[in-house]
């Protein structure tokens, strides 16, 4: 039984609460920038170096929050002692999570439905209102790379970091715990379907996908994913995810000419369309530079270049 943990209102408490339960958490700004707190950076450690954060030789990414995060709670009492405001952020992949995070404000509310339409409903979990109108939905991690940005307004957060509850957003708005001030760890598996085909378990019954086409006014024709559906942004980022191991450039080709042709009837964001690709490309081993020579190649086809 998930037996959930009490996070109190004021900030060092919830702090002292996460910690007290085994997840590491470090100090966060208000920008969301963590704050200075590697050894260098420490004025009562023997290795500290007065300098300034952004010239600190450590090496470490964030300078230096991110890798300074901790349960130990002698050293979390004098932190949040110092910054009684800090909000609280806690590293994903080394608490053991993976978190969608959406954001509604850039497409991250219609992103989801389209997922969820192409994949099923995504399993219950334990959830999280951002302070800023968004949604943290976490899962146990799957224990492999994930793409950062792979649809519009969605991010999958797995090396980086969340802030948690009751942390303060720049609007305002404090983050919370769907359902009430308890907070859940949580058990369920990251999705199946949103990690690269590479990493699926086998299914038990393979079903070929079905595409059909049709006519555009003009004459030109028009690929349609699996269930005669238009081709989205999700779509194309979930065919070059799918894409078998020699098949990966031609199906990131056949994706970025999809996606020229339907920005230029105006179907679709071309911009949204690039970072969504970059991002898929990378999380199947493309190299950035062959997947935007690929990209803009694209946009000089000459026509239909029918399916991958």
């Amino acid at each position: 039984m998930n037996v959930g943990i009490r996070i109190p209102a004021d900030l060092p408490a919830a702090a002292a609460a996460y910690a007290a339960a085994g997840i590491k958490v470090f100090r966060v700004r208000r920008n969301k920038a963590p704050y200075a707190n590697c050894p260098r950076c420490d004025k009562q450690s023997s290795l500290y170096i007065q300098h300034r954060p952004e010239g600190c030789q450590c090496g470490v990414p964030t300078c230096h929050g991110f890798w300074a995060a901790t349960t130990d709670p002698t050293l979390i009492h004098r932190w949040w002692k110092e910054e009684p405001d800090a909000n609280i952020g806690a590293p994903c992949k080394i608490n053991g999570w993976a978190v969608l995070d959406v954001d509604p404000r850039n497409g991250g509310t219609k992103s989801l439905q389209a997922l969820e339409n192409r994949v099923g409903v995504l399993p219950g979990t334990t959830m999280q209102v951002t302070g800023g109108d968004g949604l943290h939905m976490l899962y146990r991690s799957p224990g492999y790379d994930l793409p950062g940005e792979p649809f519009p307004g969605i991010d999958f957060k797995h090396n980086g970091y969340i802030l948690l509850a009751p942390s303060l957003h720049a609007s305002g708005g404090r983050y919370q715990w769907a359902g009430g001030p308890e907070f859940f760890p949580p058990t369920t598996a990251w999705p199946a379907a949103l990690l690269p085909r590479k990493e699926r378990p086998a299914a038990p019954v393979a079903r070929p996908a079905v595409r059909s086409r049709f006519v555009i006014p003009g004459g030109r024709t028009q690929g349609r994913p699996r269930g005669g559906r238009m081709w989205v942004v999700p779509d194309l980022v979930q065919h070059v995810m799918d894409a078998s191991e020699g098949n990966r450039n031609n199906a990131f080709f056949f994706a970025a000419c999809r996606a020229h042709e339907l920005s230029e009837q105006g179907l679709l964001d071309l911009h949204e369309a690039c970072a969504g690709l970059m991002s898929a490309a990378a999380s199947v081993g493309l190299t950035e530079s062959e997947a935007r020579a690929s990209f803009d190649s694209a946009a000089t086809r000459p026509g239909d270049r029918g399916a991958a």
